[in-house]
């Protein structure tokens, strides 16, 4: 039974390392797709393939959002290179926790390939964790910081059955649902004792950054990507930041306290990666700026080498940049 972890990251230097030594206790290897990093991240990475872990590392800086062909990209490789029998799709916020699941998670699939050889993939539920004021800020182990949790979620991650025909399969945006030339498989089931500990928000000023990142790689796929409803979740919060960055960033609320609610349940998970080696105490204000300053260099240095390879982007920018309109 081989079990490979498919993962895109972009900008998780705070996390990754953490995340990469956990989930090596669950899988054989680890495929990655690093979006554009700017912050570290890709560092620390080779750092962590040096030392030995099974990691592969595909670079694709992509201004734009295309998280559906990333994902049917690791699933093909993760099968073709790997032999993989079961692909696990992962963020790098995202740790799994079997502590309620009875068995390893290699035993639980191994039974699930024999008991229903027809089942294309297993779903698991999101389970999101809260970072709050009373967090150890010194620790930079992240589940073994923020150890508050909400009720699972009813947003689903897929572990997806490594299929013979390859051209039939696609795995959906945020890996969600894996799609059979074209259309959703019903041939999933649930397993609500496998869980994901979903650890997206860990600083107001990292939040913001993903509301900026996460808006605008939908703004560069085009219109079409844009009225589809992706990632929609960052729009509201990126135009009140462009219009009124002071609604977010001098409320006391988003800045101290967003997260923080009596119905948080204190439950930290069995963190199975170790001590960190390459690892500091964040510094997130400068992180965010790195990483924002990043993220407009490749969209310039892209829109540049868009105008040089194609002579119709050209004067198409050009006519656009013709255009006078009288706005007062």
């Amino acid at each position: 039974m081989k079990i490979i972890a498919a993962t895109r990251i972009l900008d998780e230097a705070d996390i990754v390392e953490a995340f990469i030594r956990h989930s090596a206790h669950f899988v054989s290897h680890h495929i990655l797709i690093d979006n554009g990093s700017n912050d570290g991240t890709v560092e620390i990475l080779k750092k962590l393939a040096e030392e030995g872990f099974g990691i592969t590392v595909y670079q694709n800086r992509s201004i734009h959002y295309s998280e559906r062909s990333f994902n049917t990209f690791m699933y093909r490789k993760a099968i073709e290179e790997f032999g993989a029998d079961w692909i696990v799709f992962l963020d790098a916020d995202e740790f799994l926790d079997d502590r309620k699941l009875g068995t390893g998670l290699g035993p639980y699939l191994q039974n699930l390939s024999t008991s229903q050889p027809n089942l294309i993939a297993v779903k698991i539920p999101m389970v999101n964790y809260n970072y709050t004021r009373q967090d150890n800020k010194e620790e930079i182990i992240v589940p073994q910081r923020t150890t508050k949790r909400q009720e699972p979620t009813t947003s689903y991650k897929i572990i997806a059955r490594a299929m013979p025909d390859l051209s039939m399969i696609t795995i959906d945006n945020g890996s969600h649902d894996v799609l059979i030339d074209g259309v959703q498989t019903d041939k999933s089931i649930i397993e609500n004792n496998l869980w994901l500990a979903h650890y997206s928000e860990r600083h107001p000023l990292q939040i913001v950054a993903k509301f900026f990142k996460g808006w605008a790689k939908v703004l560069a796929a085009g219109q079409t990507q844009v009225d589809s409803g992706v990632s929609w979740h960052y729009k509201g919060p990126f135009y009140m930041i462009l219009q009124d960055p002071a609604t977010l960033l001098r409320n006391e609320w988003f800045m101290t306290r967003k997260n923080e609610s009596p119905d948080l349940i204190e439950d930290p998970i069995a963190y199975k990666g170790g001590a960190l080696k390459y690892t500091a105490v964040p510094e997130t204000e400068m992180i965010v700026a790195k990483s924002l300053a990043g993220y407009i260099h490749d969209i310039a240095v892209q829109h540049g080498r868009l105008m040089e390879e194609s002579p119709d982007a050209r004067r198409l920018v050009d006519e656009w940049a013709s255009q006078q309109v009288k706005i007062i």
